[in-house]
This record gives C-alpha cells, structure tokens and sequence, in this order.
C-alpha cells in the first residue's frame, strides 16, 4: 500500500472522537489532531488529482481542520472541495472525503452560506435523493477503498464522476445558482486607478487567475476592497465605509509590472508578513481563512453581516489621498544581488514621472556623514563681491573673500519640503549603504519622526524642534525612506537596534537559477555558470555563512554576449571580482579559498587556481638539511596559478570536481 494513504486507524478515529470538544491541552488529543490531520492531506491530495485528471481550468479548495468551525468538536468526516472552473459558484462543488458510517464519498454538494440557506438546502436534497441511488453521489465502503492505493482511488473518482446522470451545471441551473463573476467582470471593479489599468494587461495569466481568486475571498470574508494614491501600495483590504475618509485597511497589495506583493496583518491564524509575491500558497491561506470564522481580523471589531465592497463602489470622491503607513524598508544582502540595479529600476518606475520630474532624493552613508549633510547644519559660504545679504548690517561689515557660515538644509529636510507640497505623489529618501553610517550620529532626533505612526496626519504625531534652525519639524506622511546594505559589510544582526525597529528588512540573497541557460564554451568545454555559481556559493556557506555569498549579478552581463566574448568576461570576472572578493572575506586564507574553489579536489595542476608550494621544499630551500624543523609547524605558501584563469577546465572543476588521485 502506498505510503501517504488512508488507513483504518483514520476511520476509528473519526468514529472514536465524533462529537468530542477538541482539548488542546490534552496529548492525546493533540494526537488525533495531527493523525487526522495526515488524513486531510491525503484528501487534499486526492482533490488536486481528480482536478487535474476532470477539470484543468479549474482549482480546489481544503480546509485542514478535523473539527467544526464554531464548537471545535471533532467532526465525523474530512473533505476536500473541486470547482470545475474559475468561475463556478462557490456555494457548489464537487467534493471527496471519507466519512465514518460512509467509507469514500465522491459528490455535488452544496459548501459555505449556501449550506445554511434552509430553502436552496431542500431543493438540493430533493435533486441528490438517498444517498445509496443518489444521481451526484459515489460511495464505497471503508474496507472497498483501503484496498485501493491511490491512483486507483483517484481512477474510480474519475469514472463515478464521469457516471453521474447529471452533471455540475444541470445540479447548478437546477438549483438557481449563476456562476461566480468571471475574471473579466471582476477586473470591471479595478479599472478605476491607472496603476490597475497600465499594469495588470502585462501579468501572466497565473498572476491573473491568482489575484482573481484572492479578490474573490476577501471579499467574501465581508472585507472591502480601496484604491489609494500610495504609490508603493495602490490596493488595500480591509473595513472602508462609503463616504469615509480613511480606512481601516488589514492588507495591502503593491501593483508591479511583473506580478504583485502583498503584505498584511491580524489575520489570526495568519502569521504578520511585510511583503511578500503573490503565490498559490498564500491564496490558499486567504481562502482558508475565508472558511475560519476565527481569521476574522479582530482590530476591526465584530462583523458587521454587509457583504464586502468592491472598489467600484464608492463615489470618486471617497477616495483618500493615503492612508497607508509610509514604507521604510531596507534591502539586504550580499554584494551582487542587483540591489541597487532594482532600487534604480524602482525609482523610475515609481517615483519618477513627468510632471513632477524625479521624487527622490538619493545619498550614501559613510563613516564621516553626519547630521549636517543630512537634516540640517551650518555650512561655510565665501562672501563675494555683490553678493545680497539678508541682514543689511552684515553686507556692510563684511569683506570680499570672507567665510561666513549660514544654515543650510541637509538631503532629507530639502525631499520633506518637496514632499509636503505635493501631498498627493510619494517621495523617496534613498540612503544606499546605509550600515555603513553612524546611524545615531547621523538621524538624531529623526530616529522617532520616520516612524509610522509619529508622522503628519498620523495617530501620534511628533513634531520636534531643530537645533540650527529652530523650527518646528515632522515627516510628511507621503515620504518613504527606502535604504540598501551589503551584509558582507555588517551582519544584520548588528545593525542599530533603532533601526532595526523602524524599517522592514527585506532580503536580496543570490538567485543562481536568473543565469539559467547561461553556457561559456570554449575548445569545446561546456561551462555552466548556474551550477559554478550554486556550487561557489555552497562552500562559501559552510566555511562562512549567507551573509558572505556571491551575487549572480557579477554574471549577468556573461547572457548578452556572443560565444567567445563569454569566456572572456568569466576570466575577466573572476580575475578582477570573484578572487579578490574571496581574498577579503577569508582574510587571504588561502587553504580555504582553494576549498571554495575545488582546488583541492581537481587532479591537474594547471586546473587549480590557487596552488599550495609543499613545505618540504620550503625547508630544505631556506635552511638546508639538518634544519631539524618540523615541516608540519611550519605554514603553507601559497600562489595564484593566473594560467588557470584561461584553462575551462578549471571552471568546471568548480562545480564537478572529482577527489585529486595522491600517489601512495
């Protein structure tokens, strides 16, 4: 019998337990619940197969949850839901489970409101008849269909569907339900911003399929669906009144060319995540959360039983200008990642238009930039001939070629002042290597007023009062403070503290597989720079950690290039970046960087890039032969072989290196 399957035990269980509130501080309970909950993915698995076989274009739905939703008691049954397509109605399914007077049950039945509507339940029953000559309903007994394995159970699903005297649609026309709105009428809802309208056109059809199916389950949840001015989050979820200003958003969706992130927050049973892609996983949580009266968002207060809004719905007017915290984020990770690559590519894609011209301001944080530069200091300006002063008294004391100091403002307060006179467009501080900064140093008293909630117009407005200046200060609410950093640099383990608090962290790590298909050859060896790169990489994480890893982006130019040039450039690279980046992170240890390099494991000399001088020679070169010197206190020598740098070979060793043959 196949390993993940059902079995007797699943059975007793659910006759065992049937009826019991489910105690979760008991073990043996908590047993069960995992047992059962083995069975549920078994189940799970047989929808998505029995989808796959019957009904490609359409998806499934589980709910891994061995007890009822509103007493918590065991339930006598699991069951998994198959919607024949992405726009039939979701109060009708086709559903597979065991139950534990039943056995296997394959059938139409009706899910969700729609089971508790008294009316639509009768016709239904009335249409289904007894269960043992139903037309939609399949059943075979518990011992019949543990003496299946899977593909069989999954075959006689398949031909009892296919048996059926009446199909989806007759059971569904029948029983009056309409299909769901199809993907086309539900994009209808979003065409009010021009984000939605620019951008959605260029999602893949996933993409597409998979915002469908979260708009759809949000909103049956009782959740609004708002569009704001937010550039870094045009759509949100959440409670919004028609006619009310602001709302009380639990969830926000960053509309890209390339797809969507989404991040969100209270869900119970949903961890808080800052942002992350649109995934098929990620839908499935919104759905199950759909079904758990207990994901309701409790910061939201009780239900308020109105179905949820589209955005559609309101009036132009509603529309807020952004109520949306500010984004302060910070991108990390090792050198070559394509950090600044995407900063940049999202500078001009979000803060750059033609009206207003480029909404940012850009820095780079070192060891010597300080509050000055930044907010606001005084700076030493040469008094020249004619030159108008504010104070009449001062032009006539001063002198041509006189230092004079005036107060100045630094990067962030001049983007703070462009910002607030332009309330309704987002402005960027982009600080690039911003670990490299003393952050206390440099921030003073901001520290507090880039917070969310300490900005114009938010909940705890902090105004503070500038040292040079005098004046009273605040961070405009449409300013996003956007920061980069090398981990190679700095652990993120020892960034500030403060900052730490502030910003969300989101993570820029190698990705080998964006140089998939990338192939150097030369004399007829193939060098795959995928596999070089994962394999470096590895190494380089065993010896040291993730932090110090090796970014594809030191390859990526390698894809532009004709045949020959590539070789060239991967000498080049490695010449000119991959060595001298390994000499800096292990400190010149050259026995560890051959490692890295699988010197140590290529048989042919001329195919290692660093060889290692033996210690005898060095002895008996330096003090002769009665030296009396231990060879093994003495240290390895090390050198660069840079002939290897042209050898293909010596690349592919990288990644297929075989154990080097020692005489013996």
């Amino acid at each position: 019998m196949a390993q993940n399957y059902f079995n007797n035990d699943h059975f007793k269980l659910l006759n065992k337990w049937k009826g019991t509130v489910y105690d979760k501080t008991n073990p043996e309970q908590q047993r069960v619940y995992e047992e059962l909950g083995k069975a549920y993915d078994v189940t799970k698995n047989w929808a998505e197969a029995l989808q796959q076989q019957l009904f490609k274009g359409g998806w499934t739905k589980t709910v891994r949850k061995p007890t009822d939703q509103w007493q918590k008691k065991f339930i006598p049954y699991n069951w998994a839901r198959i919607y024949p397509s992405n726009n039939a109605p979701e109060g009708l399914a086709y559903t597979v489970g065991i139950e534990a007077d039943l056995g296997f049950v394959v059938k139409i039945d009706l899910v969700d409101i729609k089971v508790d509507d008294a009316v639509l339940r009768k016709k239904y029953e009335q249409i289904r008849g007894p269960y043992t000559s139903s037309p939609i309903v399949a059943i075979k007994s518990a011992d019949e269909g543990l003496a299946l394995d899977f593909t069989a159970l999954v075959d006689w699903s398949v031909e009892s569907i296919k048996n059926f005297k009446l199909t989806y649609d007759d059971v569904a026309d029948q029983l009056g339900l309409s299909a769901g709105q199809d993907q086309e009428t539900l994009l209808l809802h979003f065409q009010g911003h021009e984000d939605f309208v620019d951008r959605q056109p260029l999602w893949t059809a996933t993409t597409t399929e998979l915002f469908g199916r979260l708009a759809r389950a949000v909103n049956d949840m009782g959740l609004d669906w708002w569009f704001t001015r937010a550039t870094n989050s045009q759509l949100r979820f959440g409670r919004k009144e028609k006619g009310a200003i602001k709302g009380g958003p639990v969830g926000w969706l960053f509309l890209r060319k390339d797809g969507i992130r989404v991040s969100w927050s209270a869900f119970a049973g949903l961890d808080d995540l800052n942002s992350t892609d649109l995934t098929s996983e990620l839908v499935q949580l919104f759905e199950a959360a759909d079904k758990d009266e207990g994901s309701w968002p409790s910061k939201l207060g009780a239900r308020s039983g109105r179905n949820g809004y589209w955005p559609d719905d309101y009036d132009i007017e509603d529309e807020p200008k952004s109520d949306k915290p500010p984004k302060n984020v910070i991108y990390y990770g090792p050198p070559g990642t394509g950090k600044t690559f995407d900063l940049q590519a999202l500078l001009v894609s979000e803060y750059t238009d033609g009206e207003y011209g480029e909404r940012y301001e850009f820095v780079t944080f070192h060891q010597s930039y300080g509050y000055e530069e930044f907010v606001e200091g005084l700076r030493p300006v040469i008094i020249k001939r004619g030159k108008k002063r504010a104070v009449e008294s001062e032009t006539a004391a001063a002198s041509d070629g006189e230092v004079r100091y005036e107060i100045k403002p630094g990067a962030f307060l001049r983007l703070c002042d462009r910002a607030r006179r332009n309330p309704s467009r987002q402005y960027a501080m982009v600080i690039d290597e911003i670990n490299r900064g003393n952050i206390s140093k440099i921030f003073g008293e901001l520290i507090t007023l880039v917070e969310v909630d300490k900005r114009e117009g938010a909940k705890y407005p902090v105004a503070v009062t500038l040292p040079y200046s005098a004046e009273s200060f605040s961070v405009p609410s449409n300013v996003d403070v956007i920061g980069t950093m090398n981990t190679a640099d700095r652990s993120l383990a020892l960034v500030d503290t403060a900052l730490r608090r502030r910003f969300e962290f989101i993570e820029s790590m190698p990705k080998p597989s964006v140089l998939a298909g990338s192939i150097v050859t030369h004399n007829g060896v193939d060098i795959n720079i995928e596999q070089l790169l994962t394999m470096l990489n590895k190494r380089i994480e065993a010896l040291y950690d993730r932090d110090h890893t090796v970014g594809h982006a030191y390859f990526t130019r390698i894809k532009d290039l004709k045949d020959e040039a590539r070789f060239s450039e991967l000498k080049t690279v490695f010449r000119n970046k991959i060595i001298p980046l390994l000499e800096e992170y292990f400190f010149e240890d050259w026995q560890k960087i051959r490692l890295v390099l699988g010197d140590n494991q290529k048989p042919k000399q001329e195919h290692q890039f660093v060889h290692e001088i033996g210690r005898e020679e060095d002895l008996l070169a330096l003090f002769g032969r009665e030296h009396e010197l231990d060879q093994y206190a003495i240290r390895s020598r090390y050198q660069l072989n840079a002939a290897a740098l042209d050898e293909p070979d010596a690349y592919v060793g990288i990644y297929a290196a075989k154990p080097a043959v020692t005489a013996g």
